[in-house]
């Protein structure tokens, strides 16, 4: 894969990365949008009917669970930002992945570049170690003859 099919593919996964992010951002504001409009809806209705009917002391406890719902959905939010710091980190990451791959790739053919470059000395080494060897082994043998 050459750079520009390389260059592309990161292009696309991108892309691809973004529409992803797209929806689920778009679907996570509709959720909190619908969820904070039902709570405004209840806190208005519950209160209307709640106040002529209710005694104070269950309506201020309605109130306090309304305001902690309300609290929790407006926090809701954080979590976004943090998955979206997860995300990048985990691109990140396979960023790295990726490079570390493409050194790795590089040095095995450096690898094999000098193995192939090293064979010749090497059969060229075991065939000097079998000349020695005869030489020697043939001194030997008219040193034998001699003595």
């Amino acid at each position: 894969m050459d750079q520009d099919d390389s260059a592309e593919a990161e292009t696309s996964d991108g892309a691809r990365s973004q529409d992803h992010k797209g929806i689920v951002h778009s679907a996570t504001d509709r959720f909190l949008s619908s969820t904070r409009m039902l709570v405004e809806q209840v806190t208005r209705a519950g209160g209307a009917g709640a106040q002529a009917v209710v005694p104070d002391a269950v309506l201020s406890s309605a109130t306090h669970m309304l305001e902690s719902m309300r609290q929790a959905v407006e926090s809701a939010p954080q979590v976004g930002a943090e998955l979206e710091i997860v995300m990048r980190e985990i691109h990140a990451k396979r960023l790295t992945i990726q490079a570390i791959t493409a050194e790795l790739a590089v040095l095995d053919d450096q690898l094999e570049v000098l193995e192939k470059s090293l064979a010749p000395l090497q059969a060229w080494s075991t065939q000097w170690s079998k000349v020695q060897h005869t030489l020697l082994h043939s001194l030997d043998l008219s040193a034998d003859d001699k003595g």
